[in-house]
């Protein structure tokens, strides 16, 4: 009986299939980050392939998991015929990943593949009509869509979003959330961690956005800029992406009768939950910090992606970042940009006009060969985590 009933199989194997991992030894991110050190973990999935166009890439990348060399391909379509994974991650760059999903569902379509979910990096396409193409196949075809939004699947931000659920802090009104970087590559997790917290749908109806610049919202790429968002269920949010100094990777969720606050949200994970409390009888409410109902059992946002996509296969439930979701997040980047562009006006979502973009990057060398030589951390966090074991792989067989 074959104990590990899903195959998994990638697409890309560059820095976030695998090389990422070697960055984080020693840091404070909860391990695998890497998708294939995500699949690795879950006991439940058998990684029975891998593709990648450059050869370099997948030697390296076979020799470092003790991948067979007739399980790496050249050609993902080759991979997905023989090899029928139930997962498929693409961790290509951007550009050619609306492609390869239609590509995928095509293939599902004409049965010559049994692929029921597709796990794609973030951001999703380069053009909300290319979001919305795969939004919709993978919608008729009845596969899977998800994105690497991670922190939906974290299991502290899990336990936080049903502590509002549940209504432990009231309506919600207010999500602040300092971040740092690009708003369609990093601004995906913070503000998607945002949009975690607001409860409700989860949506944005309209914003008013600034970049960092004129010359770099005219040349339409992804930027870094700052938004105040309206959500759905009428919560308010600000988000910064320029820098914050020491408040980066800081939120705030604030409903009625309390505040669930995180600091240093990449690698402290300091969650605190705070209400209103009478501290001294009869004298005016104040607010009472409460230590945060940690998870009993704690695993990587990777390894929460790989246990969503699983529960979704077999429950047939939404993903906690779906496909949906992931164009959703896009679109708040670029509606940033198209607010400061005409002038910090208030924009609408959804955006009417679908043929809205990034600009695309015309040099496609993966990061993990541009970045080849690296040096790997030396300081002390590093050393004692390579004595704990941390950055050993478990290799494929």
């Amino acid at each position: 009986m074959n104990d590990r009933p899903y195959r998994a199989a990638l697409i890309g194997l560059g820095r976030i299939a695998d090389t990422i991992d070697d960055e984080t030894v020693g840091s404070g991110w909860l391990r695998p980050f890497s998708h294939m050190g995500s699949y690795m973990d879950v006991p439940e999935v058998q990684v029975v392939g891998a593709a990648d166009k450059y050869r370099e890439q997948r030697e390296v990348f076979g020799r470092r998991w003790s991948v067979p060399e007739d399980k790496l391909y050249e050609n993902y379509r080759e991979m997905l015929e023989r090899e029928r994974p139930d997962i498929v991650s693409i961790c290509t760059h951007v550009a050619p990943r609306a492609e390869i999903t239609l590509d995928i569902v095509r293939m599902v379509r004409e049965g010559r593949t049994g692929v029921k979910c597709i796990w794609v990096e973030k951001p999703m396409a380069t053009s909300l009509q290319e979001a919305d193409a795969m939004v919709e196949a993978c919608r008729e075809a009845g596969v899977i869509l998800m994105l690497n939004a991670m922190r939906a699947s974290d299991v502290y931000y899990r336990r936080a979003r049903a502590l509002i659920d549940e209504g432990a802090l009231g309506r919600m009104l207010q999500i602040t959330a300092h971040g740092s970087g690009p708003l369609a590559h990093m601004g995906v997790h913070w503000i998607g961690a945002m949009c975690v917290l607001a409860g409700g749908s989860e949506r944005v109806s309209w914003l008013v956005g600034e970049a960092e610049s004129d010359e770099k919202a005219d040349s339409g790429g992804d930027l870094a800029g700052n938004a105040y968002l309206a959500f759905a269920n009428g919560a308010r949010g600000f988000c910064r992406m320029m820098p914050s100094g020491a408040s980066t990777w800081t939120l705030d969720a604030i409903g009625e009768h309390g505040t669930i606050s995180i600091r240093n949200g990449n690698e402290g994970y300091e969650f605190e939950v705070w209400r209103m409390g009478e501290l001294v009888e009869g004298a005016r409410p104040t607010p009472v910090r409460y230590v945060f109902p940690r998870p009993q059992r704690i695993w990587s946002a990777g390894v929460g992606q790989v246990k969503d996509a699983i529960a979704c296969i077999e429950t047939g439930k939404t993903p906690n970042c779906s496909g949906d979701m992931g164009r959703h997040l896009l679109e708040i980047a670029i509606a940033i940009r198209e607010s400061h562009v005409r002038g910090n006006v208030r924009v609408d979502l959804p955006l009417a006009d679908r043929s809205l973009a990034l600009r695309r990057e015309s040099n496609d060398t993966p990061a993990a060969l541009a970045n080849r030589g690296r040096p790997d951390p030396t300081h002390l966090l590093a050393t004692i985590a390579r004595r704990e074991g941390t950055d050993k792989r478990r290799p494929l067989s």
